[in-house]
């Protein structure tokens, strides 16, 4: 029995050492790695007294998340303040494009104005628009002062467009120029209003290509209810402004104050801003801002125009109104269309009529000239010679 006992003390002594080096930790550093392990329990309460005197409180981290969240904004905007920012990411790659055009202007007054995005997006607006408006008024005094001949160009038109023959046909045209040269008109400023067509495409291709990025400040340099510029209007406020502005100038009489639209035309360009708000409703807010600005300065230019003060300083004449023929009850939209459409193909026909009739005359005088260099010589003529 006492064998058996001092041989298994033996055996545990034995296991003992060979697990020391299986392990890899010998006697000395078991030791003190027990005594490390009994430190750190006893160690306990002066580290959680540490980590609690220097541990921050809930209001210091309350106030440090507070400034973080109010510089916030102001890192968002950053990038965007310097020049050559949009070009770093792909964007206003040329000077001749429209878009890209418009993508200068834009970042230049973002720049050195130091406006916001709404407020630049406004500001180039109206000074493009103003840059325009000598055109317009233009335009206006040449819709003056075709008013004012409308019965005699009227009749001429109607003359030249019945003619059939090209004499004929050339007799009425340059009656037609001299009417309109006496009267100091010049028709090829009727056309200035449509060079805002390539500008507006340029603003709102431009902006949608920045709201689509989105450009750096976009998301929230809005305003209002519209704080974010990349992303659709919530309310529909600016679609509902712009419809407004649209039917008001179309009311007005364009944007040259002295187009006379008929009661057609009117239903037309009334029922189509309604039709433009839910065509409209996906459009970023930044793109619907430039609609709602355009159509506001529209607005506002047609009631300078129509101001006779105004007139009389610009030096643009004034429209006369000529009773309109009642023949018969006012016709709808589509009638009209189609009697235009008529008219039109009429007057193609007389034009190719015409032309075929000049072509053949200019091929009969060739052949003419052609027949008189053939000389015709006689015999006698010949002999003589010899």
């Amino acid at each position: 029995m006492l064998k058996t006992s001092i041989l298994r003390s033996t055996a545990r002594i034995s296991w003992k050492r060979a697990q020391g080096p299986v392990l890899g930790i010998s006697g000395l550093s078991a030791s003190r790695f027990i005594a490390a392990r009994y430190n750190s329990s006893n160690a306990g309460k002066p580290s959680i007294d540490e980590i609690q005197t220097q541990l921050p409180s809930m209001d210091d981290l309350n106030s440090a998340v507070t400034g973080i969240a109010e510089q916030a904004p102001q890192v968002i905007g950053e990038a965007s303040n310097h020049i050559g920012y949009l070009q770093s990411i792909g964007l206003a790659q040329s000077w001749w494009w429209p878009p890209d055009l418009i993508q200068h202007l834009l970042e230049a007054v973002h720049v050195y104005a130091g406006l916001p995005w709404w407020g630049t997006i406004c500001a180039v607006t109206v000074g493009v628009r103003l840059l325009m408006f000598p055109l317009y008024v233009k335009s206006s005094d040449t819709i003056a002062r075709n008013s004012r001949i409308k019965p005699e160009l009227d009749a001429i038109n109607s003359q030249l467009m019945s003619s059939s023959e090209l004499s004929e046909g050339q007799k009425y045209a340059l009656k037609r120029k001299k009417l309109l040269n006496d009267n100091g008109i010049k028709n090829r400023w009727l056309a200035a209003p449509m060079l805002q067509v390539p500008v507006a495409l340029g603003f709102f291709s431009g902006i949608r290509a920045m709201a689509n990025h989105p450009v750096d400040g976009f998301v929230n340099q809005g305003i209002a209810w519209f704080t974010d510029l990349s992303q659709a209007d919530p309310y529909l406020g600016l679609q509902f402004i712009t419809a407004a502005v649209l039917i008001s100038f179309t009311r007005l009489g364009g944007e040259t104050g002295a187009q006379q639209f008929s009661p057609a035309m009117k239903r037309f360009f009334t029922i189509l801003p309604l039709v433009s708000i839910p065509a409209t409703m996906s459009l970023s807010a930044g793109v619907v801002l430039y609609f709602a600005i355009n159509g506001t300065f529209s607005v506002l230019q047609t009631l300078t125009l129509r101001n006779k003060w105004v007139r009389r300083k610009l030096n643009i004449a004034d429209v006369v109104h000529h009773p309109q023929a009642t023949n018969g009850p006012p016709k709808g939209m589509l009638e009209t269309f189609r009697e235009n459409m008529a008219k039109a193909r009429e007057q193609a026909a007389r034009r190719q009529a015409m032309q075929d009739k000049e072509e053949a005359l200019q091929a009969q005088s060739k052949e003419l000239k052609k027949n008189s260099k053939i000389k015709i010589l006689h015999k006698s003529d010949l002999t003589r010679k010899e």
